[in-house]
């Protein structure tokens, strides 16, 4: 068996040849976005932060970055997608050394902290309408963005631990340090394998007041909806589970540690072939399924809060997951006309911000003034309406 029918067994299929410098784009972002896994643990160990703290620098992280993540794509639109994730790398690559020579100055690393969110919004969003730009054929490319998730997760899968391993073995100096090199490498890499025409803008310049034109786009505004409410019940995912499986449930970190290579070990191996099996099935049913996948499990927890209950709880999430994300991205893909494509992708990243500020705020608030249970039930009614909008705007894309 050569090494690409190797690779095909274990992932479940090939990627298209044009993406492949995508591919190793989101792969080198991946691991990097390793500083994002321990940030909070590095503001208490590493800085000295107060517990309380750190939700605070949450907060503050999730607005900037939804603004930087819409605004690059509409610059890219302008300027092109490469040098804008060259310079995200490399500005990336600073700022990490910067952290490590502020040291314990909990005020000054909290502010580059928040800054991180900024710059990394290039090389975090663009990958997406380059998949776009690449593939120009409807029918290969939700294939296509499966693919890149799969190098994403494949990223998330190994970067976490050897992380927790230069830490063991070099302290928070090493953990930063190794992020430059991450970053550097990352920029070299998109140098190296992503083509020069995309560093050029597209032949038909955008129009400036894309908000208001992005506005009149109906089905897209609807997907932004759907969008919306699928990130709010990821956070869910995220956030909240892990908070109230630990401390409600009383689940041990380390038992939340081993549940969460699910995620990234289902993606990696079934990613590909879910996305095959269900080509044909209509889009607006997939996006139904997805959110309704995604949000309804936790209304088991409701019964039951073992491990075995949440293990099962993560796995049809996941499915879900795999379903929502390459749908959702090539409908905007199709939507987005070509001169406006990275202000679509931009401002469908943006909606991580209003769910990642919000959500964790509602929910917990909703446990302590209603009960755990309040708390699934939102993420529930969350997902059959992520589940109607995205129905709508997917029908309302293909009229």
């Amino acid at each position: 068996m050569t090494g690409t029918h190797l690779v095909e067994q274990v992932f479940g299929g090939g990627a298209d040849r044009r993406v492949r410098p995508v591919i190793a784009v989101t792969f080198a972002y991946a691991v990097f976005s390793t500083f994002w896994v321990y940030v909070g643990v590095f503001a208490v160990k590493g800085l000295g932060a107060a517990a309380k703290d750190v939700g605070l620098l949450f907060l503050l992280t999730a607005p900037p970055a939804a603004v930087a993540n819409y605004a690059s794509g509409a610059v890219s639109d302008r300027l092109g997608r490469r040098g804008l994730i060259v310079a995200s790398f490399a500005a990336s690559a600073i700022n990490m050394s910067l952290l490590w020579l502020v040291g314990a100055r909990v005020a000054v690393a909290f502010a580059l902290i928040v800054l991180q969110g900024v710059l990394g919004a290039p090389a975090y969003s663009l990958d997406r309408v380059l998949v776009a730009d690449f593939v120009p054929e409807p029918d290969l490319r939700e294939n296509a963005y499966a693919a890149v998730r799969v190098a994403n997760n494949l990223g998330i899968l190994v970067g976490p631990p050897l992380a927790g391993l230069v830490i063991h073995l070099g302290g928070w100096s090493a953990f930063l340090l190794g992020l430059v090199g991450v970053a550097v490498v990352g920029a070299a890499v998109t140098l190296v394998v992503v083509p020069r025409h995309a560093a050029r803008a597209p032949a038909e310049r955008p129009p400036v007041r894309a908000l208001r034109l992005l506005g009149r786009d109906r089905p897209f505004v609807l997907l932004l909806v759907s969008t919306l409410l699928g990130f709010a019940i990821y956070v869910g995912y995220e956030t909240v589970l892990p908070v109230i499986a630990v401390s409600a449930y009383g689940l041990a970190s380390s038992t939340w540690g081993l549940l969460l290579i699910i995620a990234p070990l289902l993606v990696v191996t079934t990613q590909l072939r879910l996305t095959r099996a269900t080509a044909n099935v209509d889009a607006a049913a997939r996006l139904a399924a997805a959110m309704l996948l995604m949000g309804l499990p936790f209304l088991a927890l409701i019964g039951g809060s073992g491990v075995v209950v949440i293990a099962a709880v993560i796995v049809v999430f996941v499915v879900g997951e795999m379903l929502w994300i390459p749908t959702s991205q090539a409908l905007v893909a199709q939507l987005a006309p070509p001169a406006r494509r990275g202000t679509y992708f931009g401002a469908l990243a943006a909606m991580t911000g209003p769910a990642w500020t919000l959500v964790p705020l509602i929910a917990l608030q909703l446990r302590t003034a209603v009960g755990i249970a309040a708390v699934w039930i939102f993420f529930a009614i969350a997902a059959v309406g992520g589940a109607a909008v995205g129905v709508v705007a997917a029908h309302a894309a293909r009229a």
